[in-house]
């Protein structure tokens, strides 16, 4: 099998980490990208092949990741015309839907659609994928074998994906914020600054291992913690006096609105 990447940006090289982690060859692995000095470096570092071209890059694939910016993404596609028959295109592209997708390339044409985040650059991304009609089964595993090197992969229908993007997708700066705060609150009480951070961040590691371990609630496990009279349920009603959940709430609601008016005036 060989991978072809359109686009080779921060997305792209944390894939190919992946994938050559989970086994496949560096010399299995093309690349093309706007940016040709850059393109070269990197593949010579890695030992993949750069290539002139999007249509060489599918010429020469099986498996083509779409790895390029929503603004850039019909002019990247709208002029190829290389043989895509039988070739499986993986869009990660934000705001761009399946039937985008078809549009530029062929209505035959085999498309997944995935929505990675950030974390996949150290392999822990949460992302959803969905097929159109034309794949199959050997697809779909192929899709879920790139993208499970990475993180964790969810199968959705395509309607739910702009509130997964939302919980899932923007979360990590959501979570970055709190960490941030986190650490700025201990470093106002007296704790070095770079212990309060580092500190603060393993704490929410820990914490998001113990939901997904112990499989209960998340209001069972804060009752857990909140002793009566004790100092986290005193920090647990300050953040309800001062409307943390509504806060994340409305961030959520606001990601998910505008990844709809993306989509719709696409």
């Amino acid at each position: 099998m060989k991978i072809g990447f359109i686009g080779c940006g921060n997305m792209a090289k944390a894939i190919i980490k992946g994938i050559i982690n989970e086994g496949i060859a560096p010399d299995k692995i093309y690349a093309s990208d706007i940016n040709t000095l850059q393109l070269s470096e990197y593949c010579k570092q890695k030992g993949i092949n750069a290539l002139s071209s999007n249509e060489l890059v599918i010429a020469n694939c099986s498996v083509i990741i779409l790895c390029i910016k929503p603004q850039n993404f019909q002019e990247a596609l709208s002029n190829i015309k290389a043989d895509i028959n039988g070739k499986l295109f993986i869009s990660i592209a934000a705001g761009t839907d399946i039937k985008k997708i078809e549009s530029l390339l062929d209505k035959s044409a085999k498309i997944a659609r995935i929505m990675p985040n950030l974390n996949a650059a150290v392999a822990k991304s949460t992302s959803a994928v969905c097929y159109n009609k034309n794949c199959s089964n050997d697809d779909k595993r192929i899709t879920e074998f790139i993208f499970n090197s990475i993180g964790t992969i969810y199968e959705l229908e395509e309607e739910f994906f702009s509130a997964f993007s939302a919980a899932c997708c923007c979360s990590p700066a959501f979570t970055f914020m709190y960490i941030k705060a986190l650490g700025e609150g201990a470093e106002k009480c007296g704790l070095d600054k770079d212990l309060a951070l580092e500190s603060a961040a393993n704490a929410v590691i820990g914490s998001a291992k113990m939901l997904l371990d112990s499989k209960k609630e998340p209001a069972e496990l804060i009752k857990m913690v909140c002793s009566p009279g004790g100092t986290t349920i005193e920090g647990v009603k300050s953040l309800e006096s001062d409307g943390f959940e509504k806060a994340v709430i409305s961030a959520v609601n606001a990601s998910y609105s505008k990844d709809k008016e993306l989509l719709n005036n696409k």
